[in-house]
């Protein structure tokens, strides 16, 4: 078990009696975070000195860690912004990120709306400036922003996993909460996430619970829709790299990262693609493996298309993959006998730069060696007995990589409400047309 389910686990109380130390000290420091976290909101309730940009700006958050479905809201809400014929570009602190370049999580939000701009700076009034000045921005997105209160919002938006809503009603490190759940009492709109896999009196339990602490917000329910089960292929050198747009990638403040500035529609980044997978997934035994924070609801979503899972391995989140990774999921004896491994398209975006794997302790790439399993030469990886035309090597060793790819799905007229909230807090309609995000 990897130390971040470990600690899951832990905070959830589902560890047993040797753990309760451990949450004691965990409660200790969680007081004192609390206090700090206190201190600063009243310093900024009283003050209002947060900066204000001169274009309107949406934030998206959470309550808690990791995990609540906000990047596929933030790539509905982009999209709608575009529709509406606005520039947005998405601000990010970049968390998870290799140095010089964009983390899993914007690289997702580029390969779904290629003409989008993001830009990572824990300085986010530093970054909103940047984007109104050298890339036109006229409204900007703060993902992950509920927190930054340094930067003014014209609208808060707050997603709340329905699978984990009050992070264990704890604060951290004693629990998943970032701030009190009073906190959400500066929400503009409250969206409750993953909806579809929590029963119908526990749902209403939340949203009635969600209610009272934002009496003064929209509330709103969605669920994660699969929109594709693909094949990840491979590329003319036998390598699996991105079907993102070409993008441009550079420094362009202290401490920032932008890249973007696409050509809408573009699709091409090292010639790798995806191919539907004929039938589906239903039926089939597949071994799952991710690095997010909420695996478990990523497995709720794969069992629900009528997969068997027979088994699963669980990266931190944010997880930067290394050959040999992807090596020991392709060992014949990892894993019982399966028919895929499958993924999320955040976990595919990061597999871009893995040229091959390498059984020596050095780690040199092997030149030829595909991370779909076998190589080029048709002879299997290492580690995997020799491949069967289906894609599945002899022993029970998949050599196919499938990735799920989900988007938001509002219930209730909830996407009718959004596109609503957003012409009247935007009431200013730009005359230029939409770039078909």
């Amino acid at each position: 078990m990897h130390r971040d389910s470990l600690y899951r686990r832990i905070v959830a109380g589902e560890t047993g009696a040797w753990t309760s130390p451990v949450r004691g000290l965990l409660w200790v420091v969680a007081a004192i975070y609390g206090r700090i976290v206190a201190l600063r909101n009243a310093w900024y309730d009283r003050k209002g000195t947060a900066a204000r940009l001169r274009v309107p700006v949406i934030s998206v958050g959470n309550l808690t860690v990791g995990g609540t479905g906000k990047t596929p809201f933030v790539i509905d809400l982009v999209r709608r912004l575009d529709a509406l014929g606005f520039s947005p570009v998405v601000l990010a602190r970049g968390y998870g990120a290799a140095p010089g370049k964009p983390n899993d999580e914007q690289q997702l939000i580029q390969r779904n709306c290629p003409s989008v701009v993001c830009i990572s700076d824990p300085d986010r009034r530093r970054a909103g400036e940047l984007a109104c000045r050298r890339f036109g921005a006229d409204v900007i997105v703060l993902d992950d922003g509920f927190q930054h209160r340094r930067l003014a919002r014209d609208l808060d938006i707050v997603l709340v996993d329905a699978t984990c809503p009050f992070g264990h009603g704890h604060l951290l490190p004693r629990g998943l909460l970032r701030e009190p759940v009073t906190g959400l009492r500066r929400a503009h709109m409250v969206l409750l996430t993953r909806c579809d896999q929590v029963p119908p009196n526990e749902l209403a339990r939340i949203d009635d619970r969600l209610r009272e602490l934002a009496p003064q917000a929209i509330h709103l329910r969605c669920q994660h829709r699969v929109t594709a089960i693909e094949r990840l292929a491979e590329d003319s050198r036998g390598r699996l790299s991105h079907t993102a747009g070409s993008h441009t990638a550079g420094s362009h403040a202290a401490g920032s990262h932008a890249a973007g500035s696409h050509a809408a529609g573009s699709h091409a980044a090292g010639g790798q693609s995806y191919s539907v997978l004929e039938g589906g997934l239903k039926g089939k035994r597949v071994v799952l493996f991710a690095g997010i924070a909420q695996p478990d609801s990523f497995k709720a979503t794969v069992a629900s298309l009528g997969a068997e899972v027979v088994g699963t391995h669980w990266f931190p989140d944010h997880h930067r993959y290394t050959p040999r990774n992807l090596q020991s999921l392709l060992a014949a004896d990892r894993f019982p006998a399966h028919d895929f491994l499958v993924t999320t398209e955040k976990d595919a975006v990061k597999l871009v730069e893995l040229g091959g794997f390498d059984p020596s302790p050095r780690g040199t790439p092997l030149s030829g060696t595909s991370l779909s399993g076998t190589q080029r030469s048709g002879t299997a990886a290492p580690g995997c007995p020799p491949a069967s035309p289906s894609g599945t090597a002899e022993g029970g060793c998949s050599t196919t990589i499938v990735v799920v790819r989900v988007a938001i799905d509002f219930l209730n007229d909830g996407g009718t409400m959004l596109q609503a909230i957003l012409e009247q807090r935007l009431p200013r309609r730009p005359q230029t047309a939409s770039r078909g995000l």
